[in-house]
């Protein structure tokens, strides 16, 4: 019966604090809740891999106003944030994912954009919360990446090797999942999960 209130009282804090990021996303942030088009547009190419109108919140945009002046020090951070029933974080990869610093630099965003740049937000917005809570916070990680520079025979080969984004699993998120813009595209506008929170951000 302890244990039972003990897990009780951990579940109502983590939803509180859950809500407390909701609310201070859409009052300090709306103005970073962008198109996914927008989002996940590749500058270096210039190319916009997705042309879906649905909204997320632009976390790249977020931490480099959150960092000012300081973004040489700012962590990595993935592309795109929304709350829901849990925080979704995404990451956009237009290009091929093939050196070790791509790969690294890839897993560095899952760990880096929740764990210290999130933490940091709702420090600087006065939210009270113990390392407890915040590691219970329901999250789930995100690669959207090119499937034609990124053949399904070389994902299938390197998968481990290349992303290690199931290392993540289970410790630092909830679910992991890589999906090709093709499929990502197609799985948001059937409402499919793990998409089914984008219906309606339109």
């Amino acid at each position: 019966m302890k244990n039972l209130m003990i897990l009780n009282s951990i579940i109502r804090r983590v939803n509180k604090l859950l809500k407390e990021i909701n609310t201070i996303f859409y009052k300090h942030y709306h103005k970073y809740y962008m198109s996914l088009k927008e989002i996940a547009f590749d500058s270096a190419n210039n190319e916009y891999p997705s042309n879906l109108r649905n909204k997320m919140f632009n976390f790249d945009a977020i931490a480099n106003s959150v960092y000012g002046l300081n973004q040489e020090l700012m962590p990595c951070s993935p592309d795109a944030i929304y709350i829901a029933d849990k925080i979704y974080f995404i990451e956009f990869k237009n290009g091929r994912l093939d050196t070790p610093d791509k790969k690294r630099n890839l897993r560095l965003k899952f760990a880096e954009g929740p764990y210290i740049i999130l933490a940091k937000i709702l420090k600087n917005k006065n939210i009270q919360f113990n390392k407890l809570d915040f590691f219970k916070l329901p999250k789930v990680g995100i690669v959207i990446y090119n499937g034609n520079k990124n053949p399904s025979d070389v994902l299938q080969m390197r998968y481990n090797s290349r992303f290690q984004l199931d290392e993540y699993h289970l410790t630092l998120y909830d679910q992991i999942y890589t999906f090709t813009f093709k499929q990502f595209d197609r799985m948001v506008r059937e409402g499919k999960k793990p998409f089914a929170f984008l219906k309606d951000t339109i």
